[in-house]
């Protein structure tokens, strides 16, 4: 019998609004809608392991299109470290 274990990158990786801040961060062209814990993506990609990035906000939408034009709602920051100011392990260069 297969046991399943969450571990807290597991939980990560199925974060949509962490989804959304990477295709932002890296341009990539769709529609994105979040409402707390609803996610709408239109032409997103999946975020990589490494990326530790995340939109603080519970609402928001952001249209991207090509060559580098975006339209967000979204005025924060996708930093981990903005977020986590405890954890200064994680934030060091």
């Amino acid at each position: 019998m297969l046991e399943k274990t969450r571990t807290k990158h597991a939980k990560d990786k199925t974060n949509p609004r962490r989804d959304i801040a990477y295709s932002m961060d890296a341009l990539i062209p769709g529609f994105y809608v979040w409402f707390g814990s609803l996610a709408i993506r239109i032409g997103a990609s999946v975020a990589e392991d490494t990326y530790p990035g995340t939109i603080h906000d519970s609402i928001g939408a952001a249209l991207v299109l090509p060559g580098y034009r975006i339209v967000t709602t979204y005025q924060g920051d996708y930093d981990l470290c903005q977020k986590i100011i405890s954890s200064r392990a994680i934030c060091k260069s």
